[in-house]
């Protein structure tokens, strides 16, 4: 048989309906709660920053307070946590944001603003819905096990979406039936209709989504894929240097950094964490695909000296490609135009499911339902 002309008739066909069937109704609800979750997080910093507008803004001044200083007096406030980074905002009026870890309480964003150096408060993630919804969508609150769940659920909805495709095709001679929407049709040629439509229309994009979600349950494996593919290296080390015995100021450390970078916007700065280990700034250009921006300006902590600027352009191809598993994911690669077609696009499953769940009844379960239901009421009248 030619699948071309009559896909029905072909046994491979009908197989990988059945793999279509029982996947998409068995893992469902599954893929119903990783993609609305999903959907929730596209805007996670943004949300988590109006709701607790008295943190993030202020009366600006004409001049900005010591970095160094603001950086001391966060520690001295939390003795018993980790400065990890700081997120830099530039608009007028807008504090800025020091993450702390802490081994007891989690994950504590504490604000401060940059013109009186002043603490104005904290943003405690542990307990808080918007975090929940996070680790529910990250690991399905199940810690590295349900990581490496959600690393085969990934796979699992490419496969899905995938099959739907060929269960979609109507034959060389139909196909444009395969594009059609019948208005004036009975629900269940709607339900079937809207399953067959939804499922073409966001295919590509569910596998797209899928794949690169999987990359963070694997990422060894993805790494390995891309150099074997590309021939180039994965990963770009990060500078190191000797034991630093004396911190240069973090405010002459910040200023050189800014300037390496011509043009872009300094977004993310990321304290060396160890003796050997180096600062770093985050910048952002026009056409980044990450929130805290694709360009990177390492510097020595002791003698404030910018030791490399790693620009993305210059990044080995499967570096390049490593990074923008990010952007591709989360749907920031096209501004706030992909993220929100990713917000529609979580939602997507939840119609398929429903209207796969349905299609299944009206074909199968429904008719053994109502077999039964008749020989039950034959049985009551015979006795």
């Amino acid at each position: 048989m030619n699948f071309i002309d009559e896909p029905r008739k072909v046994w491979w066909r009908k197989a990988l309906f059945q793999v279509h069937l029982w996947l998409g109704v068995g893992l469902g609800l599954y893929f119903m709660i990783v993609c609305v979750t999903g959907s929730v997080i596209v805007y996670k910093k943004e949300m988590e920053r109006m709701m607790i507008p008295q943190l993030v803004k202020v009366e600006p001044l004409a001049g900005r307070v010591s970095f160094q200083g603001m950086v001391d007096r966060v520690r001295a406030a939390y003795p018993k946590a980790t400065l990890q980074n700081v997120y830099l905002y530039w608009g007028a009026g807008e504090s800025w944001s020091f993450r702390m870890q802490s081994k007891t309480e989690g994950r504590i964003q504490v604000y401060v603003d940059p013109y009186r150096g002043v603490i104005l408060g904290e943003d405690r993630y542990r307990g808080k819905f918007l975090q929940w919804v996070y680790d529910l969508h990250v690991n399905l609150l199940m810690g590295d096990l349900g990581e490496l769940l959600n690393g085969w659920g990934g796979f699992s909805l490419a496969l899905v979406s995938l099959s739907g495709i060929v269960v979609w095709w109507p034959g060389k001679r139909y196909w444009r039936n395969g594009f059609v929407y019948e208005t004036r049709a009975r629900w269940k040629r709607q339900n079937y209709d809207l399953h067959k439509l939804g499922g073409l229309l966001s295919s590509v994009l569910l596998v797209l989504v899928s794949v690169t979600g999987s990359y963070y349950s694997f990422p060894n494996t993805y790494e390995a894929f891309l150099e074997k593919v590309t021939g180039t290296a994965a990963k770009v080390a990060t500078p190191r240097v000797a034991a630093v015995r004396e911190w240069a100021s973090l405010d002459v450390v910040l200023d050189g950094a800014m300037r390496a970078v011509p043009g872009g916007v300094p977004t993310l700065f990321r304290l060396a964490a160890k003796p050997t280990e180096v600062h770093s700034l985050h910048h952002s250009l026009s056409g980044d695909w990450r929130t805290q921006g694709d360009h990177v300006a390492y510097v020595n902590p002791q003698t404030a000296e910018v030791v490399r600027v790693t620009y993305h352009r210059d990044v080995p191809l499967a570096a390049r490609l490593q990074r923008d598993i990010y952007g591709l994911h989360f749907g920031t690669f096209a501004g706030d135009v992909s993220r929100v077609l990713w917000i529609f696009l979580g939602v997507v499953p939840v119609v398929l499911f429903v209207s796969g769940v349905l299609m299944w009844w009206n074909r199968s379960l429904g008719k053994v339902w109502r077999r039964r239901g008749l020989r039950r009421a034959a049985v009551s009248l015979v006795e």
